[in-house]
């Protein structure tokens, strides 16, 4: 995967602006780039004038342009420094410059027609747009059935309230909108309010739960006569399970110490390599040994952090079973 795509399937939703006036670019795109939003899209009249001042200011920002229409209009954004291109169709003039300058694009597409045609130019991350009357969720899962191989950011009616349908469905990489920006605050250049929207939508993504407490033991007798005094105490259901024994869903026994001097926390999250992304910028490094992925859609959906928190290692999951 390019870099480029890798970091934007990392952030998992993108900002897409019009900003009205070129000056308040560079401002905006440093709010986004405090809450970890390392990417954008510009649009609109301005946005030529808007990614100049987004790169001179901001320089780490992956600023791109979006709904380009020609390849004249495409060689003008990336002159000013738009590091990527998005079309809202299937622009096959600019995927032909795109490709021929080294340019990362991703085109839009609605149809299966559409989709073999940039596969046909080797493009496979595209722009399914718009996603809310194109069939949404449900026809992205037709499409991977037939389209293995292709990735899809999705752009069009996207807000808080299907952002996890989305962002669920294993061929999606991000979501595009402004969702994540509240309007009152780009009308009052609140840029400190951004931040906060910005650092919110973050932690609504990832949505972390605790999970379940692993506690080490010695033995296996000792790990099932532990869980089964917890069921006894506290009515909870008891699960056997090939390392481990569970008192409800909240407490592993495991039957031998492992990672942590005194166990382990588990961290639930819908998107563990999203989640990976985003701790990395927070200096956390992980277990490469630790990494398991889900049988189905070849996703991290089990990895533990570098660290210990009070004698307990740490590892994210979002489990191919869930406990009933």
């Amino acid at each position: 995967m390019d870099a480029l795509i890798s970091k934007i399937s990392g952030i998992g939703m993108i900002p897409a602006v019009s900003i009205t006036e070129p000056q308040d670019a560079a401002p905006l795109a440093q709010a986004l780039f405090k809450a970890d939003l390392a990417a954008m899209l510009c649009m609109g009249e301005t946005a030529q004038d808007a990614i100049a001042q987004i790169c001179a200011a901001c320089p780490e920002m992956a600023v791109g342009a979006a709904g380009v229409r020609d390849a004249a209009e495409a060689e003008k954004l990336v002159s000013a420094g738009a590091k990527w291109i998005m079309t809202h169709g299937l622009q096959e003039e600019v995927i032909r410059w795109c490709k021929a300058h080294e340019v990362v694009v991703i085109p839009g597409v609605s149809t299966a027609t559409e989709i073999e045609t940039a596969l046909s130019y080797g493009v496979d991350c595209l722009n399914f747009f718009p996603a809310e009357i194109s069939g949404g969720a449900q026809a992205l899962d037709l499409f991977r059935a037939a389209y293995p191989e292709v990735r899809f950011v999705v752009s069009g009616g996207i807000c808080a309230d299907n952002l996890h349908a989305y962002l669920s469905q294993p061929n999606v990489l991000a979501a595009i909108g402004n969702f994540m920006l509240p309007e009152e605050a780009l009308t009052q250049k609140d840029w400190d309010k951004i931040t906060e929207a910005g650092v919110q939508a973050v932690r609504d993504m990832l949505g972390y739960e605790l999970i379940h407490l692993g506690v080490n033991q010695d033995s296996c007798e000792e790990a099932l006569q532990t869980a089964q005094t917890l069921c006894t105490l506290f009515g909870f259901q008891y699960y056997k399970k090939p390392k481990s024994h569970f008192a409800g869903k909240g407490f592993e026994i495991l039957n031998a110490p492992g990672r942590g001097r005194n166990g382990h926390i588990g961290i639930y999250t819908p998107y563990p390599e999203k989640a990976m992304y985003y701790l990395e910028k927070k200096g956390i490094h992980f277990v490469e040994s630790s990494i398991t992925r889900n049988k189905k859609t070849k996703l991290v959906n089990f990895v533990y952090l570098d660290i210990e928190i009070a004698g307990f290692g740490v590892h994210l999951i979002n489990p191919d079973v869930k406990m009933k």
